[in-house]
Formats: structure tokens, C-alpha cells, sequence
């Protein structure tokens, strides 16, 4: 039996992407970034609370910890209201 030819239909047929499986892999995606950017709003706190205890004359630092704190808690909860 080894002469015999496959029938065509006996082929899988092609994966098909569809828009569901697209947002289906946008949403793990977005689930994934979670934990990296709690991770990075708890760094900023840390830092922040740092910078604030710490005496120093340099301004653009403290500005600088300041608001990457304040822009990474407006982020995390930009990423929970969605």
C-alpha cells in the first residue's frame, strides 16, 4: 500500500488567523504587562521616597524621580481603567 497518493482533502487545512484570535493575543499581551509595570510603579515609590528624605541641591533630580513616579501611577491606572 505504499503506491497509494493522499487524498487531497486528507491535508490539514492552513491555520487561519481571525480578528478574534488577534485580540485574543492582545489581551494576554496586555495581561503580561501587569506584573513589569507594578514592578516599576513600586521602584518609583521607592525612589520617590527615597528622593524625598534625601538633602540635595540638584532639582532635575528631584524632578526627574518626582514625575516618572507621577507618570507611572497615571499609567497604572490608565492600564486598570481599560
Amino acid at each position: 500500500m505504499s503506491d497509494v497518493v493522499p487524498f487531497p482533502g486528507a491535508m490539514p487545512a492552513p491555520e487561519v488567523h481571525t480578528e478574534r484570535d488577534d485580540n485574543e493575543l492582545h489581551a494576554e499581551a496586555f495581561r503580561d504587562l501587569e506584573n513589569r509595570l507594578m514592578d516599576c510603579v513600586s521602584m518609583a515609590a521607592i525612589a520617590a521616597e527615597q528622593i524625598h528624605n534625601h538633602k540635595t541641591d540638584d532639582r532635575e533630580l528631584v524632578f526627574a524621580v518626582a514625575h516618572t513616579y507621577e507618570l507611572l501611577m497615571k499609567l497604572k491606572k490608565d492600564y486598570y481603567h481599560a
